[in-house]
């Protein structure tokens, strides 16, 4: 054989042997951003999400005529099982009266989910406990960096997570309700509040309620925020700027709850009403944080915005109503810390070619809520802009943040017993926040 043929069919069969052997173990590059480690090995992770969503809306997706209109939960997370397939997802739904006591009792069973999301005054005390994550530094710049409020997150100083979702109050009213009982515009004052409240309540022949004229729900949602709304609204404090005492107990304090007890007095409202029976139409009026979208408007169908109406809450004194936030991050006993949070910052930071994130969507067109991001909060016009979430957007020029303290669900839950025991006439509204002082008082000494 010839011997320059013979050279050029090793240096062939060499360079065939090279292409193969790069070709068997090249792996696609990840933007850096949002790449999963885990996305290189043939080993699965199984990623725990712990949410307290419960509707189809949220989880599902929302649906017109048989078509996707928005994605939920779910369909975001099969998108990220495509791009890494060795990661696999499993939704815990925990409600949210049982969260705050479940995170911490899984965490102390090492049962603990890999993903949390959390009302953000609970992680004072998940922090305290060492039960959380510390996010990595680039996570912790973003956050400084591109959302609208830190506030929520911030705990001792430090970024804890990532902010999701602004909340604040205002009121919800139904039109068809109004017209009926003649009344001819939105209440704008707490007194106008009241007596429409009792325009619109009805009675059967036995004197029970069949139609109510406001109604709240056995949630500390339903029981202290909307008190606390009434408080700011007179001038009062919640508690001291060190959070060493109670002050809800003031005398605007007293003036805040007699001003909502007189709603059960003049007969507009019981302990029996149920919040969510706004979206049956036997409910006139309700207090409710902006969250609530999805569900009344899977209730009253195409009738959405033709029957409910939307109002700044009802002012007592001054403008000005109580908001809060919710953050997520990664359980400090997670197997899968980094996996965890590769994941929640392609949700959370990667933006589509639509300018938005894929959970800014989520949170704006299907929770109802208004998102922290700044690119979420300005892309999502549209959504923040339509008739019912607008006026919650433009309330937040009036709220008060609801501060991040030790033990927060534990001094919710002391309060919300001694107004519940003053809405039932059990109580005056001055014994009931007294009693309620003095036990918040002995949670706040062991801060």
């Amino acid at each position: 054989m010839n011997k320059k043929i013979f050279i050029w069919i090793i240096v062939l069969i060499v360079l065939i042997l090279g292409g193969y052997y790069l070709f068997k173990n090249y792996t696609p590059s990840v933007p850096a951003n949002v790449q999963n480690t885990a996305s290189s090995s043939d080993e699965k992770v199984n990623l725990v999400y712990a949410v307290h969503w419960a509707l189809k809306d949220q989880t599902d997706g929302i649906y017109k005529n048989g078509v996707l209109k928005s994605k939920g939960l779910k369909q975001y997370l099969d998108e990220y099982t495509k791009l890494y397939p060795n990661v696999e997802f499993t939704v815990k739904v925990i409600p949210y009266g049982e969260y705050a006591d479940t995170l911490q009792v899984l965490s102390d069973a090492d049962l603990a989910p890999d993903i949390y999301q959390i009302y953000s005054p609970w992680g004072v005390s998940y922090v305290k406990n060492g039960i959380l994550d510390t996010p990595p530094q680039d996570i912790k710049d973003d956050v400084m960096k591109n959302y609208i409020s830190t506030a929520g997150v911030n705990i001792n100083g430090e970024i804890w997570g990532i902010p999701t979702e602004i909340n604040t109050n205002a009121l919800l009213y139904n039109k068809d309700l109004f017209k009926e009982a003649g009344i001819a515009t939105y209440p704008r004052t707490w007194d106008e509040f009241v007596n429409d409240a009792v325009k619109l309540t009805k009675r059967d022949s036995k004197g029970n309620i069949i139609q109510y004229g406001v109604a709240f729900l056995n949630e500390d949602w339903q029981v202290v925020d909307p008190f606390l709304s009434i408080l700011f609204s007179n001038g009062g404090k919640y508690l001291s700027s060190d959070l060493k005492k109670s002050l809800f107990n003031s005398t605007e304090g007293v003036e805040a709850l007699n001003a909502e007890l007189s709603l059960f007095k003049k007969g507009a409202t019981d302990t029996n009403g149920n919040f969510f029976d706004f979206g049956k139409g036997t409910v006139g009026m309700v207090i409710a944080p902006p969250w609530v979208k999805a569900t009344f408007a899977g209730n009253f169908g195409d009738k959405f915005e033709s029957t409910v109406g939307v109002a700044t809450f009802p002012v007592f004194n001054k403008p000005a109503t109580m908001s809060y936030s919710w953050f997520m991050g990664v359980m400090g006993k997670s197997k899968n810390k980094e996996a965890a949070w590769n994941f929640l910052k392609w949700f959370s930071t990667d933006v589509q070619p639509s300018g938005t994130t894929r959970y800014g969507d989520l949170l704006a067109e299907n929770i109802g809520a208004i998102p922290s991001r700044k690119i979420d909060f300005e892309s999502h016009k549209d959504v923040l802009g339509d008739f019912f979430t607008k006026i919650y957007v433009d309330e937040m020029k009036n709220t008060v943040a609801e501060p991040n303290v030790l033990e927060s669900n534990n001094i919710k839950a002391t309060l919300m017993k001694e107004i519940q025991a003053a809405w039932a006439g059990k109580k005056t509204a001055k014994e009931a926040l007294d009693s309620a002082a003095i036990e918040v008082d002995k949670i706040l000494e062991r801060q």
